[in-house]
């Protein structure tokens, strides 16, 4: 890393070495209260949240055949997305999450489709929490059952790390090169469709803390100067005799 490199060219020590963590998590398992909503299971620091976009909205179903197998668990039914030839990538969910002192950042989910879902979802991100940009698109080849583990890798995209203003959206597209979307299944693209999310995940690395050596007291750095002035004169002295 660039960061790391000019420390060590400044003579600064770095300690501890990186290890991967979890920033945040939604697996949408029950609370302490038996409750399941749609704050994070997990987050580092606290600072991770949820909303939805456009007219969607959420319930929370089965997660059967979700990477989350814990009992009692559930997976999050998103719907209410745009009619056909509408609102291309502006229905669908968002995640914040403050990713300050961790870098390699890196995005997985669950998602299921309906049939009349729309097959093509957009992944976009943003850095200051007003102008969004698109990382990467997915496009689900089969409906009713979930895909696990797709993901997104943002640890070469600069700026994602250490920021507090770091949010990533999935949002219903028209599929590419057209003006509308295409369904999940055979049939056609209907606003009745569905999307559930689960097991919603953002890792990273700690970024490695820096211990600035520590600089002798004055009174310390005294007597250490006068050390070696008495030795220098001395080894003066020796050469002369």
């Amino acid at each position: 890393m660039k960061f790391q490199s000019f420390l060590l060219a400044a003579g600064l020590l770095i300690a501890g070495a990186a290890q991967a963590d979890t920033v945040a998590l939604w697996t949408y398992s029950p609370d302490r209260n038996g409750v399941i909503s749609t704050k994070p299971t997990y987050t580092d620091h606290g600072d991770a949240s949820f909303s939805t976009l456009g007219n969607v909205s959420t319930t929370f179903v089965s997660q059967s055949g979700s990477s989350d197998t814990t009992t009692g668990s559930m997976a999050l039914n998103t719907a209410g997305y745009a009619a056909q030839g509408t609102g291309d990538r502006t229905s669908g969910v968002q995640f914040s999450v403050d990713t300050t002192g961790f870098e390699n950042l890196f995005f997985s989910f669950d998602q299921r489709n309906s049939a009349t879902a729309s097959a093509w979802t957009a992944l976009l991100y943003t850095l200051d929490g007003e102008n969004w940009l698109e990382a990467t698109t997915f496009r689900m080849l089969r409906d009713s059952t979930f895909v696990k583990g797709l993901g997104y890798d943002f640890s070469n995209i600069s700026g994602v790390a250490d920021n507090a203003n770091f949010a990533i959206q999935l949002v219903s597209m028209f599929a590419p090169g057209t003006s509308s979307y295409a369904a999940t299944g055979s049939g056609n693209y209907g606003t009745a469709g569905t999307i559930r999310y689960d097991v919603v995940s953002f890792t990273g690395t700690l970024i490695p803390e820096v211990e600035i050596p520590e600089v002798p007291e004055p009174a310390s750095l005294a007597l250490t100067l006068g050390a070696l002035a008495v030795m220098a004169a001395t080894m003066r002295r020796r050469k002369q005799a």
